[in-house]
């Protein structure tokens, strides 16, 4: 891809993300799309959070079982 093809492309894409962010905030049928994409993503985030701290869990235990399994091998070499 060229530079003048970057160009082109980055202005395509700044003029619809602009037109986007002023149909969202200064129409009412933004507005109305707005009310409803808010707590849509509060709960897109709620969720994220949890699957990360379900993730933090099941790495703490892989952990602890990786210890686990060292202190038995270790104690199995020593008998």
């Amino acid at each position: 891809m060229d530079d003048r093809s970057r160009v082109l492309t980055a202005a395509c894409v700044g003029a619809v993300l602009g037109g986007l962010w002023g149909w969202l905030y200064l129409t009412t049928n933004g507005g109305t799309v707005r009310s409803h994409i808010g707590p849509a993503l509060d709960r897109f985030t709620d969720e994220i959070k949890a699957a990360r701290a379900t993730a933090d869990k099941a790495g703490a235990a892989l952990a602890d079982a990786r210890k686990l399994l060292d202190d038995v091998g270790n104690i199995r070499a020593r008998a």
